[in-house]
């Protein structure tokens, strides 16, 4: 497995995202996912990028050129700490559980 593949399944598996789904975000199928994270192919920058961005995180640590696996909120200067606090754990939730913090941000 590539340092890319192993890092490509570790971020899939801590959002709790299956190659198949993590297949639907990028336009691919389970099979080729399965190929990246075994190190049998090299994604292209393209299929790249599209992958950092499904993944919540940047191409550089995909690639092992940077420790930072979380990507930074960007764009976010106008909110206060609280709202970057919910912002920050719905990103750490896997994917299935995501809806459930939206929907227990409605209610209270």
């Amino acid at each position: 497995m590539s340092n890319a593949g192993e890092r490509i399944a570790r971020r899939r598996k801590t959002l709790g995202i299956s190659q198949e789904e993590l297949a639907a975000l990028i336009g691919t199928n389970q099979k080729q996912i399965s190929r990246y994270e075994n190190g049998h192919n090299d994604p292209t920058a393209d299929v790249l990028i599209a992958m950092a961005r499904a993944l919540e995180t940047t191409a550089d640590w995909l690639l092992g050129l940077s420790d930072v696996e979380e990507r930074p909120l960007r764009g976010v200067t106008d909110l206060n700490e609280d709202e970057r606090e919910l912002i920050l754990i719905y990103r750490s939730k896997p994917a299935s559980k995501r809806r459930q913090v939206v929907d227990i941000a409605r209610v209270v």
